[in-house]
């Protein structure tokens, strides 16, 4: 072994140089803002683009006494790396206004393996629809965590529900009438199928405290369910899609069936449409209207080799089957950019 002494001067320089590296490294990466708290840190994300250094919001979950879990992680500013993307689906939808396919349209795209995003239009609210149904799995997922069984409890089919279901333009299996159904089957049939019978039978059922604290989890204001004119913005309805793909909210393993629910979604007409048929999407479409507009919206995971994105497409008009085309085609649109901007 070396048993010369090294002179105390350089043990002392060696540990300023060692320390002012270090805070230098540090102080360079943006700020995490707590959405929860006033406390702030700093990270390192797995990948950061040099040109768009931005800080990091986190959202925890309060209600604990000695833990704030991170549930929700998002940097502040959009990508600039979108920037060519956005423009193309801004001409794309200027377009369809001015020949009257559309009264207006608006776009949120998020690239899991970067954490890079983009929003079109988020100012402007609309109506969620079937898209609602997505917070009332997530809702009964979590009631399933302090209720063991719950999610094979038998619920009946009563006829009166009938009466009391949305009207929906695309309609696919339903639950019979009179039957009893475990509630994981009628979550199933809710997601997949998008059956209204089986929303209303878990409506019924739906423990409201659980609904409304996941919105205010979520940084949202807790809708009226009773209001039919409840709405969000494109930006805000994407958080639920997140907090499944990120398994920050519930269990990895409720997380887990969630998004393979997802998966079953068998609308076919807008955002799988131009893509390759063997391309995975966890998705969910909705629709709502009055006499004066009609909405269409979807939002799905797109799980393009290994960089999954995240894109809802909300848009108000007076055709759905226009509508259905316009995101179709704005997913093929985004679908192509991906592909030709890898990583």
């Amino acid at each position: 072994m070396f048993k010369k002494r090294i002179p105390v001067f350089y043990l002392l320089l060696s540990v300023l140089v060692t320390s002012a590296i270090t805070f230098l490294a540090f102080t360079t990466i943006g700020k995490i803002k707590s959405t929860n708290a006033k406390e702030t840190a700093t990270i390192t994300p797995e990948h950061i683009d040099s040109g768009n250094l931005c800080n990091y919001n986190l959202m925890r979950l309060k209600g604990y006494q000695f833990i704030k879990p991170i549930f929700l992680t998002e940097r502040e500013c959009p990508s600039v790396k979108f920037t060519q993307l956005e423009s193309s689906i801004n001409e794309y939808i200027a377009y369809e206004k001015m020949h009257d396919s559309l009264q207006s349209a608006a776009i949120y795209l998020l690239d899991f393996s970067q954490n890079d995003w983009m929003v079109f239009n988020d100012a402007e609210k609309f109506h969620p629809g079937s898209l609602a149904k997505i917070a009332i799995l997530i809702t009964y997922l979590r009631m399933a965590e302090t209720t063991p069984g719950l999610l094979d409890r038998e619920l009946l089919f009563d006829n009166k529900v009938i009466h009391i279901a949305p009207v929906q333009t695309y309609n696919s299996k339903t639950i019979k009438p009179g039957n009893t159904y475990k509630i994981r089957d009628l979550l199933h049939s809710m997601i997949a199928y998008s059956d209204n019978y089986a929303l209303v039978i878990l409506n019924l059922h739906l423990d409201m405290s659980v609904f409304n604290k996941m919105f205010t989890d979520l940084g949202m204001a807790v809708p009226d369910i009773k209001d039919i004119s409840s709405s969000l913005t494109v930006k805000e309805y994407s958080k639920f899609m997140r907090v499944l793909y990120d398994a920050g909210y519930l269990t990895i393993p409720a997380s887990e069936y969630a998004m393979s629910l997802l998966a079953e979604c068998d609308f076919n007409q807008g955002m799988k449409k131009e893509l390759p048929t063997n391309l995975k999407v966890a998705h969910k479409f909705g629709q709502w209207g009055d006499d004066n507009f009609l909405e269409l919206h979807e939002s799905g995971i797109i799980y393009l080799n290994n960089r999954p994105y995240l894109l809802t497409i909300m848009t108000r008009g007076k055709n759905l089957d226009q509508q259905a085309a316009l995101i179709s085609h704005i997913s093929k649109m985004t679908y192509d950019y991906m592909v030709a901007n890898p990583i």
